[in-house]
């Protein structure tokens, strides 16, 4: 609001200053509004006093003389005001009847006294500061009346003389004005009321001052002509008889009114009376007062002015001292933009007063853009965002000029200038804000630290918009992720501590901006590593972030059947790498479902489709963990026995071997057991018993007893005697048992034992016997044998004998690998470890990288390798080069070993250099007089090579090759004769590949593209393992060999591009030397020991394949494909002698390997497998061993259909279901015939699909995946289409055709089949969302809004939750297309809908929070990168119809304080006799209103119709000071709007 003189009054002209600038004139005196009156100062304004505080003016004291002469005569109350002490003046009026005599703002003028304005008055001295002594009077003015009473009066306070200084002011010689001048005699008194006000105003203005405001005075009986007072009518009477203020009462007042008035308000109607009468008074005062002019406001306008000006101008406008009104007279041109805030900045000029020269100025161009007319689209908008551009540019480059003086200063000033232009709405927000955060963004870390600082001020605006709040979440998380990597991370300490306060801060006030899956994914584990370990507020709140995003990506991913998926699928890698020692952790966070979870590890464990014994040790190791936890061990392992038949030995044995582990681990608890057992009936039958016999009682047998108590034993002994089954035969058994080991491994027996007279068994035999016994017998074995060797190993180390021998330790180890009892093992590798010698522990390191994967269960093979490595160090030390052994064994453990990977380089480098310094030994273990056997024959090529070994350490390629060919030559004229020298020329090879590895298996790989197409040879099986036990020849190659061409060179391998083309192509070269098959038998028979390798070397070979089968899959695939293609071909060109693969030995090898590689890679055993030709045989060698896959017992004419197949399919079955589904359904496209058999097989495998469905069997689910893009995208449009079919409508809520329950259940499984085939990748194009998916959800929020409440709760616990798992399954992908915008901006209204629905049907019976949580979620992955048009059609159509805040946040759109302001109408209503009808006035007791004030004063009448419009706030002319001029109404907002009245 701004000041306004009263109305009717010229503004006086200004006053001479006093010498003291503190006491420099002030405006007059105006009148405020209401609503002004009883604000504050405004603080930015500085307005003076309103009264003049400057001399007289030299005019007025002329006319004014110090000491008048008194005038005789006059008026009685003259008589009785001249005549009073100062005290006794009546200086204040309380009431009048007359509003008229309380009006102090109308000035006083001369025109109606009635003394001459220039003759002195006699009441000179109620002037409260123009009189400093009593007047004299005459001495015949008459006696003074009585004195009045002090009723209505109140003292005058009299203000001091002015100083002398004051008198000697420069004398003013501007011109004035005409003012009305005050007559000297007339009455002044004090105005009730205002006294307080101008005390308060001048109270906050005038700094320096010491004089108190004066009095605000009204003069009594003056009134101005002004054309609207009564005495400015001029009538007969008035000219004949004067004007009177009342009429002439008709007759004289005869008594007093008590008597009337006490009468009239002791009735019951009086108070009503009273109160009407003081409520017309007051209505009479408002109406009269209320300001009704039009509003003058326009804003001030801009000159042009010289530089010099300017600059005098701008340090004005900088100084608080100078009023703004002042210097709105001249505000120059030419300051706008960067310019203007640049020089604010310069001058320092006040926040406040930089804002109103920003409006001023802003208030001008915009007015001048509108002049432009409207072929200037979007004027205001563009002008706005040029000025925002202006304000970021002014920021950026404050903020970052680090080397000004006063840096820092003007910092602070920028911000807080940009800050106030903000909070002002006088910046394009939306482009301010994507200014900050794409800064932020694309910030280095040399400018992070100010882009945080800067961002931080806007922080709770940008996080209440999701447009703007995740990406600062965003760029906040990635700054962290790079700081926290970074290689120099504490140089940038302070701002990763910053950064992560953010963080901890944000991840509790705003985690919905977290809710990105992509980018949650990607810095997860940094966010994480910044959260305080022990708070568990944000830990907690990091949990629920993590879940919600994950239910983004995935749908289901914690139901049951998913959870058992995930729990083997983190189970089988244990078989394909070392088990972590964090598994039985993750495990354990699978699910909640403890039971259900220990039940899936036990069947794991137990299936025949995972093969190897690494699965029992796993799940003994998880287990022991788990009953940690809480997990019943017993009763999950009695459970399984009770809900499980087990038919297979195989499982049985898996159990039993199971069972072992946890006895002797003490979860498992016996007595517990043995009630289970008498609570089914106990032992009673000798069936029960038997080794075939039910698994629940066998288990009894099988029990270790070593690890039973005296009264375990004792109860053990007496239920299996029931049984028919005698423990002593059971004890005699394993003392025979050990005493056959001890015969055989050489130990010390008791010389009266009639074993010795016997011939010991041999190792193999041993074995074998031991392998085919029970889990019982292999436990006291493995038990006795650490006992044993522990006990000698001890004695042996006291007296300091000879330490065991590597035989006998090969022995030892056959013993062990037969019991399978390797947790005794590790205590017997362990024990001797600490002092066998260096063949010993090779042997050790060796059993270790063949079993690695069970040590790595038992938790042993990292101690087992730290203690070899600390043994290799000692041996080194000892006896140097003899430590080649133990090095070269370590040398291929060590990669296998997690954590190792720099420790397996040096391991190998220090092998290269030892192999380097001594040639000879490089050689795997031969004589020492194998140099000297070579020189004898070939003197002259073993001089050649020695001197070349010696004079260098590189060969060039031609001399490579030459020495090469040599060497092979030789090496392939003695095939099939003494070992000896087959051996010699390997060494020889091996030595020469010293020179140049890579070069060496260049040419080792083209000689065995040679070998392969070489008939008269002797089988690969005879040549090529002792090339690769002395070091010559990888694995590697090998595979290599099996390309196509000799293209293939190196160590690389060259895989066929496809069945078809390569493969024919390579067998018409090989198919007569059987080079495939030959080579695909190395890689699975076992090596026996001849005269060309030693036990050892057999031993490492097995190593060796193992790791292939682990390290190359690809590679053995293709080379199964080709063996497969050769012996199609063989057979089909009647070559069917001496095949390979007609060995049954073979084929079950290729079984086991293909189980194996299937668990790795079932979709390339299925391309392998899938080999298109004329050889039926080969077709149904295929089809049987895919059908023994999944029925272990088969018969080979056996055939499965696709029915068998999907109710074979569980958890373990899956890989091999879907090789045979992947089989079957492969389409040869070369065939018309093949393609119409694919088609009736897609037919069927549908058929099947529906039948699974409605049997609710979905556990085949998981192979969908697999299958060609074709088949999963007609089984998904045929699963989608038939799911929206069941989701009701709301023209029919409930199903009719099937029961609810049934209903339910098979959308569930639909979508579970939908789900499958979407997460497995396997479609042709990713899905998107379709309009029947949005229809469906549109169904949905019309039944929740219009059904009835019997329809509701299905839609609620059932309908709804599919369907958004059904949507969000369909919006992984953005569909950047105009119809794809819209579909998803459609989806985001019926989102909108839902949450606005769902609050509303919240109550104590029904909690819909959760599901309005993952309709939230959906709409914020719905809303990222949304089109900015579909956005916006979104906010127009939501904005005027919610306040909801999170909608807002959805959609970004927040409305301002000014947005929702509206205009009311109140169009008159018409007459009611224009209407023909009654009178349509209320029943007031006095007639028409109040008073005769009009009830519309009151709002007591009728309310009329109204009617709303926008009311358009211009936030740019909100300005204080606009004018040099006070109008009546020239604020910024019409005072109309308010209602407001001037004060009188």
């Amino acid at each position: 609001m701004t000041s306004r003189p009263p109305l009717g009054v010229q503004q006086r002209p200004p006053q001479r200053k006093l010498s003291n600038p503190s006491l420099s004139q002030r405006p007059p005196a105006h009148q405020r509004a209401l609503s002004q009156q009883y604000l504050p100062p405004s603080p930015i304004r500085k307005e003076t006093t309103f009264h003049d505080l400057g001399p007289p003016d030299p005019a007025d004291a002329a006319q004014q003389p110090r000491f008048p002469s008194q005038r005789r005569g006059g008026s009685r109350l003259k008589l009785e005001l001249s005549h009073g002490t100062p005290d006794s003046v009546i200086t204040q009026i309380a009431f009048s009847e007359s509003p008229n005599a309380i009006e102090s703002s109308k000035p006083a003028t001369p025109s109606r006294s009635n003394a001459p304005p220039t003759e002195p008055s006699d009441l000179s001295d109620m002037s409260p500061g123009f009189s400093t002594q009593a007047p004299t009077l005459d001495v015949d003015a008459p006696l003074p009346m009585p004195q009045r009473r002090h009723r209505f009066t109140v003292d005058m306070p009299r203000r001091e003389p002015a100083s002398a200084a004051a008198t000697t002011a420069k004398k003013d010689t501007r011109p004035k004005p005409y003012t009305v001048e005050i007559p000297a005699i007339a009455p002044r008194y004090n105005v009730l009321g205002k006294n307080e006000a101008a005390a308060s105003v001048g109270s906050g203005s005038g700094a320096g001052s010491n004089l108190g405001p004066p009095p605000l005075v009204g003069h009594a009986d003056f009134f101005p002509w002004s054309g609207g007072h009564p005495e400015d009518q001029w009538s007969e009477s008035i000219i004949r008889h004067g004007h009177f203020d009342k009429a002439s009462p008709a007759q004289d007042e005869s008594k007093q009114a008590k008597s009337i008035l006490s009468t009239a308000l002791k009735h019951k109607s009086g108070l009503h009376v009273l109160s009407t009468i003081f409520t017309g008074v007051l209505g009479q005062r408002r109406h009269g007062g209320q300001i009704t002019a039009p509003s003058t406001f326009k804003p001030p306008p801009r000159v042009t002015l010289t530089d010099t000006k300017r600059e005098m101008w701008l340090k004005d406008l900088a100084n608080p001292a100078i009023s703004l009104r002042r210097l709105s007279r001249t505000i120059p041109h030419g300051i706008r933009g960067k310019v203007m805030l640049d020089q604010c900045l310069n001058k320092n000029v006040p926040t406040d007063r930089a804002v109103w020269l920003t409006k001023c100025v802003g208030a001008n161009e915009l007015r001048a853009t509108k002049r432009k007319g409207p072929y200037l689209m979007g004027g205001e908008a563009r002008w706005v965002r040029e000025w925002t551009i202006c304000v970021e540019q002014f920021i950026e480059g404050v903020a970052f000029a680090f080397d000004e003086e006063d840096w820092k200063a003007k910092v602070n000033y920028a911000i807080r200038l940009a800050t106030h232009l903000y909070a002002e709405q006088l910046l394009d927000r939306e482009h301010y804000m994507e200014w900050l955060v794409s800064s932020l963004e694309n910030s280095h870390q040399g400018k992070l630290p100010m882009w945080i600082l800067i961002t931080q001020i806007y922080r709770n605006d940008l996080l209440r918009l999701r447009k703007y709040g995740r990406r600062l979440v965003t760029a906040l998380i990635s700054h962290n992720c790079v700081i926290q990597n970074h290689i120099d991370k504490d140089l940038f300490t302070p701002v990763f501590s910053k950064l992560s306060l953010l963080l901890n801060s944000l991840i509790l006030s705003s985690p919905e901006n977290f809710l990105s899956p992509s980018i949650w994914s990607k810095y997860r584990d940094s966010l994480r590593a910044c959260l305080p370990a022990g708070d568990e507020a944000r830990q907690a709140s990091f949990m629920i972030i993590n879940e919600r995003n994950e239910q983004l990506v995935a749908s289901a991913n914690r139901s049951q059947p998913a959870a058992r998926q995930s729990l083997v699928r983190m189970l089988d890698r244990t078989l394909q790498t070392p088990m972590p020692g964090d598994l039985p952790a993750q495990c354990w966070d699978i699910s909640q479902d403890k039971a259900a979870l220990a039940k899936a590890l036990l069947e794991w464990c137990t299936s025949l489709y995972r093969p190897g014994l690494a699965k029992v040790y796993v799940a003994s190791r998880i287990l022991r963990h788990w009953s940690t936890l809480g997990v019943d061990a017993t009763r999950s392992v009695l459970d399984f026995l009770d809900t499980d038949i087990f038919e297979e030995q195989g499982r049985k044995d898996a159990l039993y071997h199971l069972a072992c582990e946890l006895v002797r681990s003490g979860i498992f608890s016996i007595p517990r057991y043995v009630q289970w057992l008498i609570a089914r009936g106990g032992l009673s039958r000798p069936q029960d018993v038997l080794p075939d016999g039910p698994v629940g009682t066998r288990l009894f047998v099988e029990l270790p007893t070593h690890a039973l108590t005296g009264s375990q034993k004792n109860t053990r002994r007496g239920m299996l005697l029931r049984a028919s089954f005698s423990v002593d035969d059971e004890a005699r058994d394993v003392e025979l048992a050990t005493k056959h080991v001890m015969h055989t491994l050489g130990l010390p027996i008791d010389a009266a034992d009639p074993i010795l007279q016997r011939k010991p068994l041999t190792l193999g035999k041993l074995s074998k016997r031991i392998r085919i016994s029970g889990r019982g017998l292999k436990a006291e074995i493995g038990y006795w044998l650490r006992r044993i060797l522990r006990s000698n190993t001890k004695q042996k180390e006291k007296e300091g004998g000879s330490t065991m021998s590597p035989a006998m330790f090969s022995s030892i180890r056959a013993v062990l690998e037969a019991t399978e009892d390797f947790s005794m093992g590790v205590d017997i590798l362990k024990a001797l470890t600490e002092q066998s010698n260096v063949d010993v522990l090779a042997a050790i390191a060796d059993t270790v990288s063949r079993h690695l994967f069970v040590f790595a269960a038992l938790d042993a093979s990292k101690p087992l390798f730290d203690g070899l490595y600390k043994r290799l160090k000692a041996v080194v030390q000892d006896q140097g080069i003899g430590a080649r052994p133990l090095l070269a064994s370590l040398v291929g453990l060590s990669p296998r070993i997690p954590g190792q990977e720099a420790l397996a380089a040096q391991l190998k480098m220090d092998l290269a250099v030892s192999d380097r310094r001594n040639p000879v030994d490089a050689c795997s273990p031969v004589s020492d007089n194998m140099a000297a056997r070579l020189h004898d024959d070939d003197g002259d090529l073993v001089e050649e090579i020695e001197k070349l070994l010696a004079g260098g350490t590189s060969l060039d390629p031609n001399t490579m090759d030459r020495l090469f060919q040599a060497v092979a030559q030789r090496l392939q004229s003695c095939w099939g004769k003494a070992g000896d020298k087959q051996r010699r020329y390997s060494a020889l090879l091996t030595r020469l590949r010293m020179f140049d590895v890579q070069s060496f298996d260049g040419i080792m790989t083209k000689w065995l593209f040679y070998l392969r197409t070489i008939s008269k040879r002797p089988s690969i099986l005879r040549i090529f393992p002792l090339l690769v036990s002395v070091g010559c020849l990888s694995m590697a190659t090998i595979l290599a060999t099996t390309a196509e061409s000799p293209g293939a060179q190196g160590t690389g391998f060259a895989r066929p591009s496809g069945p078809g083309a390569s493969g024919p192509q390579v067998v018409q070269m090989t198919y007569r030397t059987r080079y495939m098959q030959e080579a695909l038998q190395l890689f699975m028979t076992p090596i026996p020991q001849d005269d060309l390798l030693l036990p050892e070397e057999c031993y490492r070979f097995c190593i060796l394949q193992d790791q292939t089968h682990q390290d190359h899959p690809k590679e053995l695939l293709s080379l199964i494909r080709l063996a497969l293609a050769e012996y199609s071909y063989a057979r089909a060109q009647n070559d069917t002698e001496n095949l390979p693969m007609d060995d049954a030995d073979t084929k079950d090898r290729l079984l086991s390997l293909i189980r194996l590689l299937v668990l790795k890679d079932a979709m390339g055993v299925a391309r392998a497998l899938a080999i298109k030709g004329p050889d039926s045989h080969i077709c149904s060698w295929i089809d049987c061993i895919t059908t023994r896959f999944l029925i272990p017992t088969a018969d080979p004419q056996t055939r499965v259909t696709f029915d068998q197949v999907l109710e074979l399919t569980n958890e373990f079955t899956l890989p091999f279901c879907q090789l045979k589904l992947s089989l079957s359904l492969a389409n040869d496209q070369n065939s018309q015939e093949a393609a119409e058999r694919q088609q009736s097989h897609l037919e069927l495998f549908t058929n099947a699909m529906d039948k699974a469905i409605e049997a609710k069997n979905i556990s085949w689910t998981g192979m969908l995946s697999s299958l060609s893009p074709e088949i999963t995208h007609h089984l998904k449009s045929r699963a989608q289409s038939r799911f929206l079919d069941l989701i009701p409508s709301p023209a029919n809520p409930l199903p009719t055709e099937r029961p609810l329950e049934q209903t339910i259940q098979m959308a569930a499984n639909l979508l579970s089949v939908v789900d499958a085939i979407i997460r497995g990748g396997s479609m042709v194009r990713q899905p998107q969302l379709v309009p029947a998916m949005v229809d469906k959800f549109t169904d949905l929020w019309e039944i929740l809004a219009t059904s009835g409440a019997e329809a509701k709760p299905p839609v609620l616990n059932h309908w709804l939750p599919f369907l958004l798992t059904f949507i969000m399954l369909h919006a992984q992908t953005f569909d950047a297309s105009k119809p794809g915008n819209e579909l998803r901006a459609k989806a985001l209204i019926v989102c909108a809908g839902l949450i606005q629905e769902l609050d509303a049907l919240h109550g104590p019976s029904i909690d819909t929070r959760a599901l309005s949580s993952r309709i939230f979620d959906l709409a914020c992955h719905l809303v990222d990168n949304l089109a900015e048009d579909s956005r916006l059609i979104c906010v127009r159509a939501l904005k005027d119809s919610t306040s909801d805040a999170r909608l807002r946040y959805i959609f970004s759109f927040s409305s301002g304080p000014t947005e929702t302001l509206m205009l009311c109408h109140r169009d008159k209503p018409p007459s009611a006799a224009a209407a023909g009808g009654p009178p349509n006035r209320p029943n007031w007791p006095l007639g028409g209103g109040l008073m005769s004030v009009p009830a519309a004063l009151w709002g007591l009448e009728r309310p009329t119709p109204e009617r709303l419009s926008v009311f358009n706030f211009r936030r740019w002319e909100i300005l204080n000071e606009p004018t040099p001029n006070v109008g009546e109404n020239d604020t910024a907002l019409s005072l109309g709007l308010f209602e407001a009245r001037k004060i009188r």
